[in-house]
């Protein structure tokens, strides 16, 4: 089954990106939840940040769904230490 959607209805990426780098100087060590990169996305005339770590899940989930080669479970035990082993809790159902 085709599936269209609206444009309307999807993001854009505007090439935008940022990280809190003054938080990251001051404290001392990076923390994934605060110092990883946002990315600016445009819907219409709605801006909003996505950050790194839900790529990070979109990409496993492409992965699981095989729309992309393998990438290697040392890469991601790499991403894990970083950003947390909830990127490995993704769970793929291949009925959908």
């Amino acid at each position: 089954m085709e599936k269209c959607f609206d444009e309307k209805r999807i993001a854009k990426l505007t090439g935008t990106a940022v990280q809190d780098d003054e938080t990251f100087k001051a404290e001392g060590g990076f923390v994934p939840e605060r110092d990883q990169f946002y990315f600016e996305m445009k819907q219409g005339d709605y801006v909003f940040m996505v950050g790194f770590k839900e790529l990070l899940i979109c990409l496993r989930l492409l992965e699981k769904m095989d729309e992309i080669p393998e990438i290697g479970e040392k890469w991601w035990q790499q991403m894990a230490t970083l950003y947390g082993n909830d990127i490995y809790m993704l769970k793929y159902d291949e009925a959908k």
